[in-house]
């Protein structure tokens, strides 16, 4: 179900924190990241017969979040869970820059809120797939 694709947002209350999930055997994991400011919450549980347990749990605190989509290519968002460096803004934005599409945003202590540095998130629809469409 689509409700089950996202939660609200652990820091900046964005409504629409996305969920990731993996299986492998009886263990799984859920991650849940706001591609608006970052904030984490990361889970795995084991499964035996019908009853679920949980067996590792924490949550990040977000400093911003980004996306790249090098030219004709596709790729998840990302989080920093520390404040970036320049060195990290300035190569992200040289990216940008040079025709790969996303965005990136940081976290703003003063004002409690992420602010969008470079990009568009809503860029990754600019995205040619190679066969004409």
């Amino acid at each position: 179900m689509p409700m089950d694709t996202h939660e609200k947002c652990g820091q900046c209350r964005f409504d629409y924190a996305r969920i990731d999930t993996e299986c492998w055997g009886e263990t799984s994991s859920r991650r849940v990241m706001c591609p608006i400011c970052g904030w984490t919450k990361y889970e795995e549980h084991t499964s035996l017969s019908a009853s679920s347990t949980l067996t590792k749990r924490n949550e990040k605190r977000g400093y911003g979040a980004y996306r790249l989509i090098p030219p004709g290519g596709f790729s998840g968002y990302n989080a920093f869970h520390t404040p970036p460096t320049d060195e990290v803004i300035g190569h992200i934005r040289e990216l940008l820059d040079q025709g790969w599409k996303g965005y990136l945003t940081v976290w703003d202590e003063g004002k409690g809120k992420a602010r969008l540095l470079a990009g568009s998130p809503l860029q990754k629809f600019d995205v040619s797939s190679g066969d004409g469409e």
